[in-house]
């Protein structure tokens, strides 16, 4: 038998936090309220108000925290637009630390054993109950059951983004087969077998989707409407959701942490156009922004004593999907041409003011996995004239004309911003696009997870683990059960699946270098474009526990536990 934990006996050959720093790298930071979640104490407060240097966390008061993007549903097995919230509502089996990529154990589970790479034994936290919020299901335990019916409504949700959990686990997606295979020895042990090895699959349980909800919940969740209701463990409980407007969680005071959370109420506010939410906070309506910055707001609220900033590389990940079913995406010709008459270089000068670079199948910022950026600048440099050369050889002299969907998402400009630079930049080589928008849900179930497009531009979810990233270019893409793109190539699954089974780092690094390098060779069936910088910025009174020039400390509590202002009357 090998050590109890091969995550825990890799970590000291992984790259310490301050190295990935020094090279440019950070943690997954893809929209402006996850870059929030760093910002350390550290600068004053509003006009009028001058905060205590000497202050120290205590608990009470509120704050409000202003938000681009309505919440369509915070059911967190279902909906996706509201993660962030529901991270603060229910109870996870664990926290990560992604520059020493390691399992922080503060939360739902207290130990994981891995006696064999496929084997997972979790330890639970005795005493984790559902708050007080007014349900029938109030101070239902979440134990052992409550992870294997989270897991089998997770996993097999129609908006799962990796169904391979279940097939890996049970051979299937079907609810029927993967309960029976999730293991409860006793009430506070939950454990599972994985056919194969699965590298991802650690990382993977610490996203924000694998909330863990009590089996009271779950059996009757269409009921409870989880999508405008909340029902958990986690530090904080809903007061009010009106998903357009407004959004108000109150401190939950069973929480499992003695004395935490520190803060009494959030309240989020919805303000879609970016510049009234700015405007906003710069009012001191909201004490954090959730506005989309770009470099000059930075720096303006940068050189402002009352407000504390942080600026981190993002994940961030927009990308052009081609469906190959259909001509001419099905030339490799005609995808070469698209993309290298990109022009790149704008984008960065535009949408990411001038902060950026070329991102490859796997983002810049994750320097230990990524191509280097002197491959990538080589190979994605703009050539117009080449591109005219290829379309002619594949007989698209005259171009062509197509529809490019995108999804509508008020408040986040910035993809369209792009796309816009995109659909101008193949103007050069005659082809000339027509730029559709499309509700989100509608897009996602419609448009994408079917393939019913020719091309559609789309942020991929930042994700600081490679497997993430290179699963869209798999045979059975990034769901495990079919990619959107109709792209099949055997020898890149074998490459794929190799490195999701390799737990030494630089054989999986020289894995994922091959796979990228074939990647490349194909022009599709994503192009991809550049990765720049997200910028953040709060009230100098509130205090975030650690900042994003740091790693997660190992010893930290869950998210929004410890967040505490000096405003508490």
């Amino acid at each position: 038998m090998t050590e109890p934990n091969y995550w825990q006996r890799l970590s000291g050959k992984r790259m310490s936090r301050r190295t990935l720093l020094g090279v440019g790298a950070t943690t997954a930071l893809g929209g402006a309220a996850a870059l929030t979640v760093g910002c350390s104490g550290g600068s004053s407060s509003g006009p009028g108000i001058t905060p205590d240097p000497n202050a120290t966390p205590g608990p009470g008061g509120s704050i409000t925290w202003g938000r681009p993007v309505t919440v369509g549903g915070i059911d967190p097995h279902v909906d996706l637009t509201g993660l962030d919230i529901d991270s603060l509502l229910y109870s996870y089996l664990y926290s990560w630390a992604p520059g020493a990529e390691v399992t922080i154990f503060n939360n739902l589970a207290t130990s994981l054993e891995m006696p064999e790479v496929t084997n997972f034994i979790f330890t639970l936290r005795e005493g984790v109950r559902n708050a007080p919020a007014g349900s029938d299901f109030d101070g239902e335990d979440i134990d052992s059951e409550a992870c294997k019916e989270s897991f089998v409504r997770r996993g097999t949700s129609i908006t799962a983004v990796d169904k391979r959990f279940p097939h890996k686990i049970a051979g299937s997606t079907d609810p029927a087969m993967l309960r029976p295979a999730l293991e409860t020895p006793d009430k506070y042990t939950f454990s599972f077998n994985m056919a194969e090895p699965f590298v991802p699959a650690v990382r993977e349980m610490a996203n924000a989707t694998w909330a863990m909800i009590s089996p009271g919940v779950a059996e009757n969740a269409p009921r409870l409407q989880l999508s405008r209701n909340a029902y958990g463990s986690g530090p904080f409980m809903l007061e009010e959701f009106v998903g357009n407007e407004r959004i108000v969680i109150r401190r939950n005071p069973d929480y499992f942490i003695a004395d935490r959370p520190y803060l009494d109420q959030i309240t989020y506010v919805i303000i879609t156009d970016n510049s009234s939410l700015l405007a906003a906070f710069g009012a001191g309506q909201h004490d954090v922004s959730g506005a989309i910055l770009v470099k000059e707001d930075f720096d303006e609220f940068d050189a402002d004593p009352a407000v504390a900033v942080a600026r981190a590389p993002s994940l961030f990940y927009p990308v052009v999907h081609l469906n190959v079913r259909r001509d001419p995406y099905d030339d490799i010709r005609v995808r070469e041409a698209l993309n290298i008459s990109i022009n790149r270089d704008l984008i960065i000068e535009l949408a990411q003011s001038g902060e950026g670079q070329y991102g490859g199948p796997i983002q810049w910022p994750q320097v230990k996995w990524a191509l280097p950026k002197a491959r990538l600048d080589a190979f994605y440099k703009r050539d117009v004239t080449k591109a005219k050369q290829l379309m002619e050889a594949a007989g698209r002299a005259d171009g062509f004309t197509a529809l490019l969907k995108t999804p509508r998402l008020p408040g986040v400009n910035v993809i369209n911003d792009i796309a816009r630079i995109i659909v101008d930049s193949w103007k050069d080589i005659n082809v000339n696009i027509q730029i559709d928008e499309v509700e989100l849900g509608a897009y996602i179930g419609s448009v994408l997870l079917p393939g019913n497009f020719d091309m559609t531009f789309f942020p991929n979810l930042p994700y600081d683990e490679p497997d993430r990233p290179l699963s869209f270019y798999h045979s059975l893409g990034v769901t495990g059960s079919g990619n959107w793109t109709g792209y099949t190539n055997p020898t890149l699954d074998k490459l794929i699946d190799a490195q999701a089974a390799e737990f030494d780092v630089e054989a999986r690094q020289a894995i994922i270098t091959e796979a990228q390098e074939l990647i490349l060779s194909e022009h599709g069936p994503q192009l991809t474009t550049t990765g720049g910088y997200g910028y953040s910025a709060r009230r100098g009174y509130v205090h975030f526990p650690f900042s994003i020039a740091d790693d997660t400390p190992l010893d930290s509590n869950p998210f929004g536990v410890d967040i505490w202002t000096e405003q508490t009357t």
